[in-house]
């Protein structure tokens, strides 16, 4: 994948279909891997909800949180559609619509870093409309944890609002109150901080699960409680190496379940959704900015980074099978949008200079006359780094 310029999120599902037990049928403890997977799913959402920062939600900006909300409704809205159209069913649908209304957040901002361009006005933007996304996605995947309760929905509904309330109440005082305390302690050890994040992490999906929600909302909100620490960042880096071991097994829970005897059926509706995700999103996120008076270049790159579908999506579509709702058939469906829009994305990102050279005649409709252009300061800076120790 290195050598392709690839996710290596590609390479996981692939190896799943391989060792799947379509395949060589080398994978045996199903039900082992499923546990370890939901523990990723976990670890993944605990480290975005470390990036979801209550503060820096005022901060997004006016531009990305209507193109966050605008792309959402309108990839939803027209999702549902090709879906019914092409013979789904209104459930399956509507998942699958979700799904490819949300963007890989740790894929763009690897890539957008690689490309020294976070610090760039699109950069800066699509970083935005991702914050409002996750925001979105986290609503949902509270909405369909209240789903799995079964029962009078109004009923349900109401207990879980009101333990909702009760729950973010307590956290809210323990986290402004408590938590930056027992960080400080914590913080004086690094093993301790690591250990202590971890627990905090699985603890609150234990307690959220024993509460009616999802563990994965649990890890979530775990994240969003230390979002504001002093230590955000080094929780977050000592977090990665154990949710990557563990969110390789989740995607290749997701590759095993790919049956090659689906995949022939499976080729128009795959093609004919990813196209739209890659033609059809990024025309959409340049429609609204367009509208909100950016240039055509900053419109262009920005909707570039919304032309591939999320983990967000994957673990949306898995929970929906978890429930019932969805068929292994709608699995490998989605996963199968998710690997091409990945790998083309990847490309459309990597090469957008060249790309946007190539198509800059033909951008001008998606430009006003009196438009917002990105001023770039020529201005040289000097950089002081200061170390200490073994990490510098």
């Amino acid at each position: 994948m290195y050598k392709l310029k690839q996710p290596l999120i590609i390479g996981h599902i692939a190896t799943g279909l391989i060792v799947g037990p379509y395949l060589f049928n080398l994978v045996k403890a199903n039900e082992t891997i499923e546990i370890f997977s939901q523990i990723g799913i976990a670890l993944l959402l605990f480290i975005i909800g470390l990036n979801l920062n209550p503060r820096v939600i005022k901060e997004v900006g006016k531009v990305s949180l209507i193109t966050g909300v605008g792309q959402v409704l309108f990839t939803s809205a027209i999702g549902y559609m090709i879906g019914i159209t092409l013979g789904f069913g209104p459930t399956a649908s509507f998942y699958i619509a979700i799904a490819l209304t949300f963007s890989s957040t740790i894929i763009i901002l690897k890539l957008l870093s690689d490309k020294k361009d976070l610090g760039r006005l699109y950069g800066k933007i699509a970083v935005g409309f991702l914050l409002v996304q996750n925001i979105i996605a986290t609503l949902i995947l509270i909405a369909l944890s209240t789903l799995s309760q079964g029962g009078d929905l109004t009923q349900i509904m109401l207990a879980t609002l009101l333990k909702g309330i009760v729950l973010v109440v307590l956290l809210t005082a323990f986290s402004i109150r408590i938590l930056p305390k027992m960080g400080m302690i914590f913080a004086k050890s690094q093993e301790f901080l690591s250990l202590f994040s971890v627990g905090w992490g699985l603890g609150l999906a234990a307690l959220f699960s024993l509460a009616g929600f999802s563990i994965e909302i649990g890890a979530l909100v775990a994240g969003v409680t230390l979002a504001t620490s002093t230590y955000t960042y080094e929780i977050s880096s000592r977090m990665k190496p154990l949710r990557d071991f563990f969110i390789i097994l989740f995607f290749i829970m997701i590759g095993s379940k790919m049956s090659p005897d689906n995949l022939q059926q499976l080729i128009v509706p795959a093609a004919t959704f990813s196209a739209f995700i890659l033609i059809g999103n990024p025309l959409i996120v340049m429609i609204l900015m367009a509208l909100l008076g950016y240039d055509k270049k900053t419109n262009f790159k920005a909707g570039l980074t919304v032309a591939q579908i999320s983990e967000f999506s994957l673990i949306l579509i898995v929970m929906g099978h978890r429930l019932g709702h969805l068929s292994d058939e709608i699995v490998s469906l989605v996963t199968i949008v998710g690997l091409l829009t990945i790998a083309v994305s990847t490309y459309l990102i990597i090469y957008s200079d060249k790309i946007y050279a190539a198509l800059e005649p033909y951008l001008v409709v998606f430009e006003r006359k009196n438009h917002k252009r990105e001023r770039r300061s020529r201005e040289e800076h000097d950089i002081i780094l200061f170390g200490f120790d073994n990490i510098g």
